[in-house]
């Protein structure tokens, strides 16, 4: 059904316009670009290796041949773009009669506004599926059996202990970076750099990494956990957490084209208005076994 100058009445009166527009604000954060890689794509759906994949390096002996791999595919993620969309309609009165401007204010900012959250949610969910979503090895993202293409029997393990915040879950979970190989069984150049959390749990990773001493506890002790940056989400689970190496892409967003605007009136029967805003992309996770530890932080 189309707005009508009744849905507006009361907004259309002096003062109540500004406060409507007032709740119409976009979104003063993009917390998504926080703990994803944009990518750029320029066709219906992007695919992706996995890195680490090459033969191990060795020595050659004088006039010995040179020992060539064979270039190939690792796991391959094929991500497809998706189309986005979100509009709203009202009536030719309702238009000529905006005397505030309502209906302009709802088109420049509310549109965006339910964009940009849809995209919260997306980049979110892909963190949150972590422990569920299959990757292209096989196994969950967040996995203690990510199998090594080139190497048989052996296996990354990014998946830290499912327990609360505390300095010895950061330790232990940082110190699973020092353990992830390449495919061909090579250790890799690779560490945490920042950590993922829920806003909620915010004060409590910001006392267990800035503490002098060792946090939550009765003790003189330096506090020796690793220094990283702290990225916080109020989209993501409240209790997981994620250790990152921000230099390797792990969770995305293929971007296809970004916000695009259209408009029409239906002249010939209603005379109604159409607005709508479009975009075509997909957040997804393209590197299993790489870029990241996480836990479920005690959660059940």
């Amino acid at each position: 059904m189309a707005m009508r100058r009744s849905d507006i009445a009361r907004m259309l009166a002096a003062g109540q316009a500004k406060i409507f527009r007032d709740n119409l604000k976009p979104a003063k954060k993009e917390q998504w670009r926080w703990c994803s890689t944009i990518t750029k794509s320029n066709k219906a759906q992007e695919t992706y290796d996995s890195i680490g994949n090459l033969k191990p390096a060795h020595v050659k002996e004088e006039e010995d041949s040179i020992q060539y791999g064979k270039l190939e595919q690792a796991y391959q993620t094929v991500v497809v773009n998706e189309t986005i969309a979100n509009g709203y309609w009202f009536s030719m009165e309702v238009a000529e009669d905006d005397l505030y401007a309502v209906v302009d204010e709802g088109q420049q900012k509310e549109l965006p506004r339910t964009m940009q959250s849809k995209r919260e949610q997306d980049i979110a969910a892909v963190w949150d599926g972590v422990f569920t979503s299959v990757g292209a090895d096989g196994v969950p993202y967040a996995s203690n059996t990510h199998p090594l293409k080139n190497c048989p029997g052996k296996y990354n393990d990014n998946l830290a202990d499912n327990v609360p915040p505390s300095p010895d879950a950061l330790i232990n979970a940082a110190n699973k970076f020092n353990h992830i190989y390449r495919h061909n069984g090579e250790l890799m150049d690779t560490d945490a750099t920042a950590l993922l959390c829920h806003k909620d749990k915010m004060a409590i990773w910001q006392a267990i990494l800035a503490s002098n001493l060792k946090a939550q506890e009765l003790s003189n002790t330096k506090n020796t956990v690793p220094q990283l940056r702290l990225i916080w989400n109020k989209y993501i689970h409240q209790s997981y957490y994620h250790l990152i190496d921000e230099e390797i892409e792990s969770v995305i967003m293929q971007m296809r084209r970004g916000f695009k605007y259209n408009y029409f009136v239906d002249k010939k029967d209603t005379l109604n208005v159409y607005f709508n805003v479009t975009e075509r992309r997909k957040a997804a996770h393209i590197n299993p076994g790489f870029g990241h530890v996480s836990s479920m932080g005690g959660a059940a």
